[in-house]
This record gives structure tokens, sequence and C-alpha cells, in this order.
């Protein structure tokens, strides 16, 4: 089992991680919520956050090639959603005293459990603790 290459996400990964997503959330919420739930979550919150990646604070997980994973941290004041969530706010956090927010992590159903998250995280943490000073 290859560790995940982590990488800062393009332009370029928006059609993959506008599958991965709504995979990642049907795949992995099943059991907590109903179908109609989790299609209206899909359609009104989960998708990409094209401002994180302009921002360059949005990361892909990629194991032997494929995409795996994606999650970032933002400096922006928006807590969630993608391009088309209501009550988006791209008014830059104040770093003296607001944290930076970890924001849309996501594991494709068939890579969960084999350590996605955990260096994507740690890679968010790390970038926001560098840019903050």
């Amino acid at each position: 089992m290859s560790a995940p290459a982590i990488r800062p996400a393009t332009e370029a990964d928006l059609p993959a991680l506008r599958a991965l997503i709504p995979a990642a959330v049907r795949g992995l919420s099943r059991g907590f919520y109903s179908d109609a739930q989790i299609e209206s979550a899909i359609a009104h919150l989960f998708g990409p956050d094209t401002q994180l990646i302009a921002d360059a604070t949005y990361l892909v997980a990629e194991i032997d090639g494929a995409l795996a994973g994606c999650g970032g941290w933002s400096r922006r004041a928006t807590l969630y959603g993608d391009d088309y969530s209501a009550g988006r706010d791209a008014a830059r956090l104040d770093p003296a005293r607001d944290p930076a927010r970890i924001r849309a992590m996501y594991t494709h159903p068939e890579f969960t459990r084999r350590g996605v998250g955990p260096p994507i995280l740690s890679t968010c943490s790390r970038r926001s603790a560098r840019r903050r000073g």
C-alpha cells in the first residue's frame, strides 16, 4: 500500500473533485443520514470551494495516481460549503485573533482506512501556522 502523496489542488483537479466529493458523502454518510438528506446536502452544501484552490490552501491526496481524498484550510470567514452555498463571506480572518479553519475534508470510499486524512490535516496545520508567522 502506497502512502498518500499530498499536493495543492489546482483548477485542473476540479472535475475529479466534483466526482470525489459526492462519492465520499454518499458512500460514508449512509447509516447516519437518510438518502434525501444526503442528496440535499450534495446539492446545496458539498462541492469544491474554488476560493480555497485560488488561495492555495486546498490539498489533494493521491495514492498510486488516483485521487483518494482532499481537504484544506481557510483564512476566510466562510465556515463551510461550496461555491454556491448561501452566506459565503470571502473576508479574510485576522490571524492575530482568528484561527484558520479546517475545511472540506473528504476521503473517497475506496480509500478509507488507508491513511488519507492525517497527512492532509497535518499539512494544513503546518501551512496555516507558517502563513500566520
